[in-house]
C-alpha cells in the first residue's frame, strides 16, 4: 500500500495525499505529508511493519516496499516500532556503509530528502520490481511510484503519448523508459539518482550512480555450484523473514514454484495456502494434493466467470496505466481471504522468467508440444518490424524505433541473451508485473524469486543452464521431495529430471488431447478465467459501449473509425482486444 509523490513545487496540504488515495476504490491508506522550502512530499502508510517514513532535523527518509535486511535480523517485521527498519537503513546510509545491492534484498524504492541542501535522492532496486517515475517540466521536478498519481500531481493527465498507448495495445507493455505520458519517464533500475531543487535554478540531476548491471559474467565453475548458491540464498531469504513469525500464508498452485516455496517455509509455522479459481478443476485438485503433502491448510476461493472483466476499473487504477489489469489476481480476494491479517504472504512469482529461461528464443512449435526440450537459439526477433492493418504505419514505425533502442541498450550488457532479457530488464517490461504491483499495495507479499540472490544469479548464469528446468531442479529438488509423485498441471513430475519427464509428459499430453476431443474433459482446467467465453458475451459488449467515448482519443492512430469495427477486427488478438478495452476505459 506504500507509495510516494514528491514535488519540488510546494503543494497545498492534502493535495498529494488525495492524488495517492485516488488510486484506491476502497479503503484508501493513511497518508503522511511533509512540506518545506525543498518542496512537498506525500507518502502512504507502509503495510510492512517497521518501514514508516523517518524525519530528522536534516533528512526525510522513506522506504517503499518491504525489503529484507541482510545486515541485521528482521524480527521487527512482527514488532510495534513503526520506523525501526527505516532507521536501520538510514543509519547505515548515513555512515556511508550501505551497499544497496547486498544489504537490501527484494523490491524497494528509497527516497531521501536533504532539507538543508535541497537535494533529493531516489534509489531503485536491482530490477525495478517497484517502478519509480520522473517528470521534469516547467522548472518543477516530480517523482513518484504510481504513474497516474504522478501525472495528476504534475498536471500531465492530458498530455498523453499516443505511441505508448498503441505500444501497450499491441505489446502488452510500454517500452522502457516511456510511459503513457509524454513528459514522464521511468527511472533507471539499480541506481541512486540525485537531484538539486534549489529555488534559484531549474531542478536538475547532478549525479547518477548505477550500482549494479546485469552483465553476462558467470562466476560459477559448474551448474551444481550455482544451484547450491541459489538454494541457500533463497532459503536464507525465507528464514530471515519468518524468524519472528508463527503464522504465514502462501499462494498454492498445481505448479512447481509454489511447491518450492512450501518446502522452504519452516515447518514450525502454521501455514495457510490459497488459490483462486473459476471452479474446483484440475488445477485446484492438484493444488489441494500439494497442500496436503506439505501439511498446509488449503483454502480455495472461487470467482465469477467474468471476474477479470468486472475488476477492470479498480485493478487498472490500482496498478497504473501502461500495465495489464488482468494480472491483479488477488484484488477482492485480499478481503475475502483476509490476506492483510498475515505478517507475510509468500508467492512464487518470476521463477519461470528468471530461472527457467522461458523467454529465451526457441524453435517454432515448442508451445504446441510442451514436452519437447527447450533448445537455445542465438539471435533475437524482438525488434522484428510490427505489422498491423488497423494501425497507421507512422505509429508502428515509432514503436519499432523504441523497441530497437531498448534492444541496443540490452545488447550493451548482454550479447548472447538479449532476446530473453529484452522482456526482463527492467521488470516493467514483463507483462505480468502488475501481479506484484497490486499485491504489494493490498497485503504484505514476499516473493523469494525476487530476492537479490535470485536476481543476481539469474543474470550471470548461462541461459543453457536454465533451460529445461535444469538449474531449478538441481537447486530446489530437496524442497520438491514431499510432492515427488504429484503431477504438475502440465503433466510433468517436477521432482524428476527433464529427460525423465519427456515420455511422461508426452503420454499425458496426448491422453488429455484425446479426452478433450471425446468430451471426457470439459471446461476450463487452468488457474485463470476463460477469455474465450468472456469476449463476445453481453457483458463484454456492454463494457465496450460504456467506455466508447474514450475511443475518440485514439482515432488518430487507426485506419478504422468505428469502435465496433476495431473490436471485431481479426487484426487484433484476444489479448490485444483486452488491452484495447483497458485503454478506452482509461481514456473515457
Amino acid at each position: 500500500m506504500s507509495d510516494f509523490i514528491y514535488s519540488s513545487k510546494s503543494k497545498l496540504h492534502g493535495e498529494l495525499a488525495s492524488h495517492i488515495q485516488s488510486i484506491y476504490h476502497n479503503d484508501p491508506p493513511e497518508l503522511f505529508e511533509f512540506h518545506g522550502q525543498w518542496g512537498s512530499l506525500g507518502v502512504s502508510r507502509n503495510l510492512y511493519n517497521g518501514f514508516q517514513p523517518l524525519e530528522t532535523d536534516k533528512y526525510i527518509f522513506v522506504v517503499i516496499g518491504g525489503p529484507v535486511l541482510c545486515f541485521r535480523d528482521n524480527k521487527f517485521l512482527t514488532g510495534t516500532d513503526p520506523v525501526v527498519g527505516t532507521k536501520s537503513i538510514y543509519e547505515r546510509w548515513l555512515a556511508k556503509k550501505i551497499q544497496w545491492d547486498e544489504d537490501l534484498s527484494g523490491p524497494f524504492v528509497v527516497l531521501v530528502v536533504d532539507k538543508e541542501k535541497k537535494q533529493i535522492t531516489c534509489i531503485t532496486d536491482l530490477m525495478m520490481f517497484i517502478p519509480a517515475y520522473r517528470c521534469l517540466q516547467d522548472r518543477v521536478l516530480t517523482l513518484g511510484t504510481h504513474v497516474d498519481a504522478l501525472a495528476r500531481a504534475s498536471d500531465q493527465e492530458q498530455d498523453l503519448d499516443l505511441v505508448s498507448l498503441t505500444d501497450f495495445i499491441l505489446n502488452d507493455v510500454v517500452t522502457y523508459p516511456y510511459t503513457m505520458y509524454r513528459n514522464i519517464r521511468q527511472l533507471h533500475p539499480a541506481a541512486e539518482q540525485c537531484y538539486s531543487v534549489k529555488s534559484s535554478s531549474k531542478p536538475k540531476e547532478y549525479d547518477s550512480n548505477v550500482f549494479w548491471i546485469h552483465k553476462e559474467e558467470n562466476i560459477y565453475s559448474n551448474i551444481n555450484e550455482a544451484a547450491q548458491t541459489l538454494r541457500h540464498g533463497l532459503h536464507d531469504y525465507v528464514n530471515r523473514i519468518t524468524e519472528g513469525m508463527d503464522h504465514v500464508a502462501q499462494f498454492i498452485s498445481a505448479g512447481e514454484d509454489s511447491r518450492t516455496v512450501a518446502g522452504m517455509l519452516p515447518q514450525r509455522l502454521k501455514r495457510d495456502a490459497f488459490i483462486f479459481l473459476d471452479s474446483m478443476n484440475r488445477e485446484g485438485k492438484i493444488a489441494q494434493r500439494v497442500a496436503k503433502a506439505y501439511k498446509t491448510d488449503f483454502h480455495p476461493a472461487f470467482r465469477s466467470r467474468t471476474h477479470y472483466l468486472d475488476i477492470l476499473p479498480e485493478a487498472a487504477d490500482l496498478i497504473g496505466s501502461g500495465h495489464q489489469h488482468i494480472h491483479a489476481h488477488s484484488l477482492g480476494f485480499h478481503i475475502a481471504c483476509a490476506l492483510g491479517y498475515y505478517s507475510a504472504v509468500f508467492g512464487g512469482y518470476l521463477a519461470d522468467s528468471l530461472l527457467k529461461a522461458c523467454y529465451s528464443r526457441n524453435f517454432r512449435g515448442k508451445g504446441r508440444f510442451p514436452f519437447l526440450p527447450h533448445i537455445f537459439i542465438p539471435g533475437e526477433t524482438r525488434t522484428k518490424p510490427i505489422k498491423n492493418s488497423l494501425i497507421k504505419q507512422n505509429v508502428l514505425q515509432a514503436i519499432d524505433e523504441r523497441r530497437t533502442l531498448h534492444m541496443q541498450r540490452i545488447q550493451s550488457f548482454r550479447k548472447d541473451s538479449s532476446h530473453e532479457w529484452f522482456v526482463l530488464w527492467p521488470i516493467t517490461m514483463r507483462t505480468t508485473a502488475p501481479y506484484f504491483y497490486s499485491n504489494r499495495r493490498l497485503f504484505r507479499i514476499y516473493e523469494p524469486f525476487l530476492s537479490q540472490r535470485a536476481s543476481k544469479l539469474a543474470a550471470i548464469v548461462p541461459t543453457q543452464w536454465k533451460l529445461n528446468h535444469r538449474l531449478f531442479n538441481k537447486a530446489f529438488r530437496p524442497f520438491l521431495r514431499q510432492s515427488r509423485w504429484i503431477l504438475h498441471s502440465d503433466g510433468r513430475l517436477p521432482y524428476c529430471s527433464w529427460w525423465t519427464n519427456i515420455p511422461i509428459q508426452a503420454a499425458i499430453w496426448l491422453g488429455r488431447k484425446i479426452a478433450f476431443r471425446a468430451g471426457i474433459i470439459k471446461g476450463n482446467q487452468g488457474p485463470w478465467n476463460d477469455w474465450g467465453q468472456i469476449i463476445g458475451s453481453s457483458k463484454w459488449q456492454a463494457s465496450i459501449q460504456s467506455y466508447a467515448k474514450g475511443f475518440d482519443k485514439i482515432k488518430p492512430l487507426l485506419k478504422v473509425q468505428r469502435v465496433d469495427d476495431v473490436f471485431d477486427n481479426q487484426a487484433l488478438s484476444r489479448t490485444q482486444k483486452i488491452n484495447l478495452l483497458q485503454i478506452v476505459r482509461f481514456l473515457s
